[in-house]
């Protein structure tokens, strides 16, 4: 509670005023509810030893969400309300099950922006064409992306608190990339718009 209050940009500012609260490097072990901020839009979680989420701590209007270098194994559960997320990292946490990973996420539609490197997922086979497949709506994954000719990346070392994501570089998620996806995970689909281009049936 003590850094929830530190961590509020002003004093005297009531609870339904916060839209954007840090909470990077409290030491913290756990989710803290937050459900009293109803307007909270930007929350920073980072870099704390956080093994466990609770879904009903975050509220649902959340645009951006930093939950990256904590200890959480899964987000089963704890993250599926939150459909206007579109900025989300998770990089250098334990999450397993790749699958479970991202139908935890499928209905924010507007997600544009994900990590998830350095986790066991990560090293899943196929585990970016399946993220993409997942995931239409991301452009930028593991710091990889272009958005609106804007590109983008892994935040830098030194970052003031309101990060903002277009502030980075490298190349990444492309139409290549997306189509080998969609070859990948609509075989039966892939073959019949095959056969429909070349005025014929795709052969096996």
């Amino acid at each position: 509670i003590q850094d929830i209050k530190e961590s509020q940009p002003a004093a005297g500012r009531r609870d339904v005023d916060v839209d954007q609260l840090n909470l990077s490097k409290k030491k913290l072990t756990r989710l803290p509810d937050l459900s009293r901020f109803h307007f909270l839009r930007e929350l920073w979680l980072n870099n704390n030893t956080i093994s466990e989420l609770s879904g009903r701590s975050l509220n649902c209007c959340l645009t951006e969400l930093y939950l990256q270098n904590n200890n959480i194994p899964s987000i089963s559960g704890a993250l599926k309300h939150l459909t206007c997320l579109r900025v989300l990292l998770l990089h250098n946490n334990r999450l397993r099950g790749l699958e479970d990973t991202t139908k935890e996420l499928r209905r924010m539609q507007q997600l544009h922006t994900a990590t998830f490197f350095l986790n066991p997922i990560s090293h899943e086979a196929e585990y970016r064409l399946h993220v993409i497949h997942r995931l239409p709506s991301i452009q930028v994954l593991d710091g990889e992306g272009e958005i609106s000719g804007t590109r983008v990346g892994k935040p830098p070392a030194a970052r003031s608190i309101c990060p903002t994501v277009a502030c980075v570089t490298p190349p990444g998620v492309e139409s290549a990339e997306r189509r080998r996806s969609f070859q990948m995970f609509n075989r039966e689909r892939h073959r019949v718009l095959q056969s429909v281009a070349f005025g014929r049936r795709a052969t096996g």
